[in-house]
């Protein structure tokens, strides 16, 4: 062990401090007024109330709808995100011409805001005028109204948050793959393994760390979608594209704080639920040689 590399503890110090000051001590006050009856009407004076706001949130006709959306929205960006990360990332590791520029190409969306790509594929979506519709009217196929429907709207945010988190599952995979020794493809080679060997058996086990962090980082984030579908349909038509992050907003834009908060508490509380369960069971996937 070079112990020229073991830090000293009081380094971490500093960044503890921080996580404390500007998150867990903000957050803990936050989630304080989660069972009080703060709320537009009432931001002084405010009282202790119990479970009443975790117990409405529960009994909220909308949290149904935003949970199975939310599910659909996590569900969705965590499998075609990883899958098309990892099929390109396949790609663009081989020996083929412009494949830096191809690397580029497929990043580009990931530099973008949410709020850009939300605009982008509002037009691209659009029932009047609108790109995709454009083209099937060219083919004789009337305007469908995209962002108008629970299906379409939930599919075209589906395609639109795909489109712009799929780059950084290619970069994250492609430097696991570039991290895997040649010696060990070569000595497989020399045994006879094919290519689905290599790729099933050398490849793959090597890789799955980085797959892990895609798959964690795509369910994340894929829970916590807010800004795209607050930009492409607000949580509309009615409640039907609602998820936790846009139905925090609606409740808080209505002057129910409390009730807000307190969405806020039981999202985080599935965050960590399922960040802790997966992270238990994803370190058996992976192989270290």
């Amino acid at each position: 062990m070079n112990r020229k590399k073991i830090y000293p503890l009081y380094l971490a110090a500093i960044p503890a401090v921080v996580f404390i000051v500007f998150f867990l001590i903000p957050s803990t006050f936050g989630y304080y007024y989660a069972f009080t009856n703060w709320s537009a009407a009432r931001t002084s004076g405010l009282k202790f109330v119990g479970m009443d706001n975790i117990i409405a949130v529960f009994s909220n006709s909308k949290v149904p709808v935003a949970f199975a959306n939310t599910l659909i929205y996590a569900g969705v960006k965590t499998v075609m995100v990883t899958l098309l990360g990892f099929v390109f990332a396949y790609i663009l590791n081989r020996e083929i011409k412009s494949r830096t520029a191809l690397r580029t190409v497929y990043f580009i969306p990931a530099i973008f805001s949410s709020l850009v790509v939300g605009l982008i594929f509002s037009a691209v979506f659009q029932t009047r005028h609108g790109t995709l519709n454009n083209m099937l009217n060219f083919f004789g196929i009337s305007n469908i109204q995209w962002l108008g429907t629970r299906g379409t709207a939930v599919f075209a945010i589906c395609v639109a948050e795909v489109w712009r988190n799929v780059g950084y599952a290619i970069i994250i995979t492609l430097a696991g793959m570039q991290s895997v020794s040649s010696d060990y493809l070569e000595a497989a080679k020399l045994d006879g393994a094919s290519e689905w060997q290599l790729f099933r058996q050398i490849t793959l086990p090597l890789i799955m760390p980085t797959v892990n962090v895609n798959i964690l980082f795509s369910l994340i984030y894929g829970l916590k979608m807010f800004d795209l579908i607050y930009v492409m349909t607000g949580g509309g038509p009615g409640n039907a594209t609602e998820s936790f992050g846009t139905l925090m907003m609606n409740e808080m834009s209505a002057g129910r704080y409390a009730q807000s908060v307190s969405v806020n508490l039981v999202f985080t509380v599935l965050l960590v639920i399922v960040s802790i369960v997966y992270q238990k069971f994803s370190s058996r996937w992976e192989t270290v040689l």
